[in-house]
């Protein structure tokens, strides 16, 4: 280990730059290294996969099931009308309890949120109907 009293402040400088540069450079050597190893993995799990005669698809499905039930919601709600603020697209409503941004849109309007005949008719009048 040095003795950095010695050093002087220009010298001190230096010499933290030099370890700044060569901690960036750990760094990335470590981040190519984790890369390569992630795929090595993902290469011997391809391969144990394939050698047990299954498809890389269904064993993902069992390992990320979170995906799976997803994909089953989105397709239950494909079949219910998708509906749009036109002051704001990104505020979507497809079924189920109404976000805020419809019960406060609801309510500026003079409808009721809580009667069904009321969400239809400010869905009908005020709402953009769009394709799921």
């Amino acid at each position: 280990m040095e003795n950095y009293e010695q050093l002087s402040a220009q010298e001190l400088k230096a010499h933290l730059e030099n370890l700044s540069a060569e901690k960036e450079a750990l760094a990335r050597a470590l981040e190519a290294r984790r890369e390569e190893e992630k795929r090595t993995l993902a290469n011997e799990i391809r391969q144990m996969i394939s050698e047990r005669g299954y498809d890389l698809e269904e064993i993902t499905l069992l390992v990320l099931g979170r995906k799976r039930r997803r994909a089953a919601a989105n397709e239950a709600n494909a079949s219910y009308a998708r509906y749009a603020d036109p002051d704001n697209p990104s505020n979507t409503y497809i079924r189920g309890r109404l976000p805020n941004w419809l019960v406060e849109k609801m309510s500026a309007n003079g409808y009721d949120p809580t009667s069904a005949e009321h969400r239809a008719e400010f869905k009908e009048q005020h709402l953009v109907r769009v394709a799921a």
